[in-house]
């Protein structure tokens, strides 16, 4: 079946039984998976008059993360977006409604949250920036505060564990380092290796949004707050989503304002009860331990998607995870000698992968 007969056959599928009709549909700016995004517009009396398409294609070779956790876990009951948004509506979480879906998940018409990511709106608006944030911290510790059962049982089995984290640190040393001798390379996976166990020791343990970014939260039109991007969902440090937000690759949060908003998600987390009590340096470093590992993921994943992928979109955004490790470092010096491992043989875009 001809590509543009098999999408409009499935948007009709529902748009006819909600007396609407195609008017048109238009690509939209896809993330760097195997997804893609168009924006259906819809004519009728009633509303929507858009929804977006989301059409999917074989697997994500960064899934090699989760295929590594599943092989001692078992698989999803079935495609994880689906399963997580319809778990998360009926929890109360924003997240966009599902008008049509595909059983496998290859196929699905959203709810059009619009193009106002909170990136864009602090961007546009730096004045909102605060409230955002407020917004942002709130709504993270929602996400934070359901627990894995029920209808996400099944995310039990998907821990941040030490396989994983060490799986992402080895996507830093292949694609975001280079020209390392073999030596070296046997230090730096020790010293990963350690990280990485402490990292996924952590005795408290909460939903993992796992790309929890300026990016992957939008701004609807009533100002507030939904979440996207939510389909690698697993448990783990509550302050892995939190590092994501407040050391972004993408935008340069200053040190004040994360020391402002970490002592705000604190309070937040110790009164819906999520947070033992937690003196405020122990949670500073816990977040930067965190952040660093992030930064060095993101750094990692952004070479893979113009090695890989032939795309080149997001090495403008290396800088900022390059930049991310040296404030760590220098608000946790115990970072220190982790940094200094690799440092000399970091990646810069105009410089090839090693071998």
């Amino acid at each position: 079946m001809a590509e543009e007969e098999d999408w409009r056959i499935f948007v009709e599928e529902w748009s006819k039984r909600e007396g609407r009709e195609i008017s048109g549909r238009t690509p939209l700016t896809g993330d760097a998976s195997n997804r893609r995004y168009f924006r259906v517009f819809l004519r009728g009396t009633k509303i929507p008059h858009s929804a977006i398409l989301m059409e999917r294609e074989g697997t994500l070779g960064f899934k090699k993360s989760e295929e590594a956790v599943s092989k001692t876990s078992p698989e999803p009951p079935g495609d994880p977006f689906l399963l997580v948004a319809e778990a998360f509506g009926r929890r109360g979480l924003p997240v966009p409604a599902i008008y049509h879906r595909r059983p496998d998940g290859s196929k699905t018409l959203q709810e059009d949250l619009g193009d106002e990511t909170i990136l864009s709106r602090m961007t546009s608006c730096p004045g909102e920036a605060q409230s955002l944030t407020e917004k942002s911290l709130a709504l993270l510790v929602a996400l934070q505060s359901e627990r894995p059962e029920g209808d996400l049982s099944w995310v039990c089995a998907r821990p941040y564990s030490r396989e994983l984290v060490r799986w992402e640190f080895e996507h830093f040393v292949e694609y975001g380092l280079t020209e390392a001798p073999e030596t070296a390379l046997s230090e730096i996976r020790e010293v990963f290796d350690r990280e990485a166990a402490a990292l996924a020791g952590e005795k408290v343990q909460v939903l993992v949004h796992r790309d929890y970014h300026s990016r992957n939260i939008m701004v609807r039109q009533d100002g507030s707050l939904a979440l996207i991007d939510f389909q690698d969902l697993l448990v783990g440090s509550p302050f892995y989503d939190l590092a994501s937000l407040l050391f972004d690759a993408y935008r340069t949060v200053p040190l004040d304002k994360i020391e402002e908003a970490l002592a705000r998600y604190l309070e937040l987390g110790k009164k819906a009860r999520i947070l033992p009590e937690t003196g405020f340096e122990e949670a500073m470093e816990r977040l930067c331990r965190h952040a660093f590992q992030r930064n060095l993921k993101a750094c990692g994943r952004f070479f893979y998607i113009a090695d890989v992928k032939k795309n080149p979109a997001y090495l403008g955004s290396v800088a900022g995870t390059h930049a991310n490790m040296i404030r760590l470092v220098r608000r946790v010096p115990s970072l220190l000698p982790l940094y200094r491992t690799f440092s000399g043989y970091l990646r810069f875009p105009d410089r090839r992968p090693r071998g």
